[in-house]
Formats: C-alpha cells, sequence, structure tokens
C-alpha cells in the first residue's frame, strides 16, 4: 500500500539521509525554500537554510512523486504523508539502538566469559546504572565507583569533591 511504502521511504531517509528530522517541518520549509531558489538563487541561502534544502531535495529523490503530492494535497494530507514517513525515520533509529546494544554488550563482556549478572539484550531492566559492570563504566572519570558514599556525595555536590 501507499502507507507501507511512505513507512518503507522514512526509513530508508532515516538510515541514510537524516536520522533526527522532523519530516513535517522538512516539507513545510522544503516547499518554501524550492520557491526562493527559484526565485532569487541557491546562493541567497544560508547555510542552515542549505542543510535543510539539501535534505529535502534528497527526500524527494527517495519518494517518488512526493513534490507533487505535497503541492496537490490538503494541509490534512500534506500532514499524513509527514507522519507516515516520519514513523519510517522513527524505526530507523529505533533499528539502530537496538543494534548498537548488543554490539556494545559484546564490546564489554570479555573474551571467552559471560558478565554476571547477565544482561539481556532486548530488556531495559538490567542494563546501565543496575548493572555492575555497565554502572562502572558509566561513572563520570574521577570517581570512585566502589565507594558508594563517595558517588553518592560527588553526583549531588560535586563541587565539594
Amino acid at each position: 500500500s501507499v502507507q507501507d511504502l511512505l513507512v518503507h521511504h522514512g526509513h530508508h531517509f532515516g538510515c541514510v539521509v537524516h536520522a533526527f528530522c522532523n519530516v513535517q517541518t522538512l516539507l513545510t520549509n522544503g516547499i518554501t525554500l524550492m520557491v526562493e531558489v527559484e526565485e532569487r538563487g541557491l546562493e541567497t541561502l544560508t547555510q542552515e537554510e542549505r542543510k535543510e534544502y539539501s535534505a529535502f531535495q534528497e527526500l524527494l529523490k527517495i519518494v517518488l512523486n512526493l513534490e507533487d503530492c505535497i503541492m496537490s494535497s490538503s494541509k490534512q494530507d500534506v500532514i499524513a504523508t509527514a507522519e507516515l514517513i516520519h514513523k519510517g525515520t522513527s524505526r530507523a533509529r529505533s533499528d539502530d539502538m537496538k543494534s548498537m546494544k548488543a554490539a556494545i554488550i559484546d564490546w564489554i563482556t570479555p573474551k571467552g566469559q559471560v558478565l554476571i549478572p547477565h544482561i539481556p539484550r532486548n530488556v531495559k531492566m538490567g542494563q546501565g546504572f543496575h548493572h555492575e559492570h555497565t554502572s562502572a563504566l558509566l561513572c563520570p572519570a574521577g570517581y570512585e565507583w566502589a565507594n558508594s558514599e563517595y558517588i553518592l556525595f560527588g553526583l549531588l555536590y560535586p563541587e565539594k569533591v
């Protein structure tokens, strides 16, 4: 369906072009910038506007007929289209985080050994400060993680440590 295609294209856009993009804003600003470029030229845009315009142009290349669709659609249809593309970019970020978590667990586990307690790859409990090994890695430099009173005092009153 068209919805599935927009989500799929949004996923690709999120992986390849811009993972943390507000698609609705990109479409709105992209249309405005497109008119400005046609009237005044690309050199009149600021560096930030050029980045945004470039991302917009890449999105137009990825999603065929998107320009025609947004130019001839109602505001509500453009918002719905943006939401579907955004859903795809969100999935791209989620996929990246899942694979990153697994890679980090592999990286912190000593070769040929297992972490005790075990860190589940797909459950948040038992990760971060809730796990002995990862909490020590998250401890700010200069703090002694083994001394819990020192850590608590240091995190609450860093200027006194």
